[in-house]
């Protein structure tokens, strides 16, 4: 039997779209607004619902409320055309962890492997999101390769050495390729996470970086020789005038309240200071910057196994707007 999903947005045209996109992988319901909604849900088993945001009348979020109230299995995204960081205080609040902006030349690609992902929960993997992409791993294990166009090719992080040695060789190939120059400082943020903060012992803490969790404050150690059980992967590559990066470590330790509180703190003002509490964070700032630099970055998480950040960028179009989009297994 199809997993049933139901589309609400007032524009037809939009509507349409997203249902010509997904009807022949499962049965697409739609309706303009919120009441409309309603009479499908309690007539109908949806598996997930697709809410624009602003609509007349109730707004997605009413709807997303109902949905928690009513129909608790059922699960739910935002798509939106104004400015995501407006929402990230209540994606917090109410367990939002995929929004997706209308602008973007690949937002119907998106959301197509958005709601592949939620349904079935395969999660991982660059090439859902490019399917010609062609990923390379048959190669020596570390030292920079030059990656071929609609290439992604995969290395091994053994130290903290190697890292800053091929993160400077690929941010100045894709540099040299037209990429933005906070390319630097994406790689920087990526592999920090990937190399410091995601290896842990068997009762989770923190194996290269000192904790003091009391003032959220984090210091990590210097000239790291990672332990062979912690190695992680960097992949780089371009498809077309897109650039990619991607982080694979295998611990699965970042937790995606985590990511929604440490974007929250640094989008949403402090009701006494007028300013974001993240202001002041010793860590949890550099993966708000890194999400601001990219065009996207998507968080796949199996718990306590694997994390893979993937971060996406263009050098045609510079995205005003960034999308929300994090997933988990467990």
């Amino acid at each position: 039997m199809n997993k049933k999903i139901l589309i609400v947005e007032d524009i037809k045209s939009i509507r349409k779209a997203i249902h010509d996109l997904l009807f022949e992988k499962y049965d697409v319901y739609s309706a303009g607004d919120y009441e409309e909604a309603v009479d499908i849900l309690e007539q109908t088993k949806i598996d997930l619902l697709i809410t624009d945001i602003k609509m007349p009348g109730k707004s997605g979020l009413d709807l997303i409320l109902y949905i928690r109230e009513k129909f608790p299995n059922t699960q739910y995204s935002l798509i939106t055309a104004y400015d995501i960081n407006q929402y990230i205080h209540f994606a917090r609040e109410y367990n939002v962890w995929n929004i997706i902006p209308k602008y973007s030349s690949l937002d119907l690609r998106y959301i197509e492997v958005m709601v592949d992902k939620l349904l079935y929960k395969d999660i991982f993997g660059i090439e859902k999101y490019f399917p010609d992409l062609f990923i390379k791993t048959d190669t020596p294990t570390t030292g920079f390769e030059t990656p071929h166009e609609n290439q992604l090719v995969y290395k091994i992080i053994r130290s903290d050495e190697e890292r800053n040695k091929i993160c400077e060789r690929i941010g100045k190939f894709m540099e040299g390729k037209g990429a933005p120059s906070s390319i630097h400082q994406i790689l920087e943020e990526l592999t920090s996470n990937a190399m410091i903060r995601a290896p842990r012992d068997s009762q989770g803490k923190s194996k290269y970086q000192y904790e003091i969790v009391e003032k959220d404050i984090v210091v990590p150690h210097k000239e790291v020789r990672l332990s062979e059980n912690d190695y992680f992967q960097i992949g780089y590559g371009m498809y077309q005038n897109i650039f990619f990066l991607v982080t694979r470590d295998y611990f699965g330790a970042l937790k995606k309240e985590e990511i929604l509180l440490r974007l929250d703190r640094n989008i949403t003002p402090d009701s006494t200071t007028g300013f974001p509490p993240g202001l002041t964070d010793s860590h949890g700032r550099g993966l708000f910057i890194c999400r601001e630099m990219a065009d996207q970055i998507i968080f796949n998480i199996h718990k306590k196994k694997q994390t893979e950040v993937i971060a996406i960028m263009e050098n045609f179009d510079i995205k005003a707007y960034k999308s929300l989009s994090i997933f988990e297994v467990e």
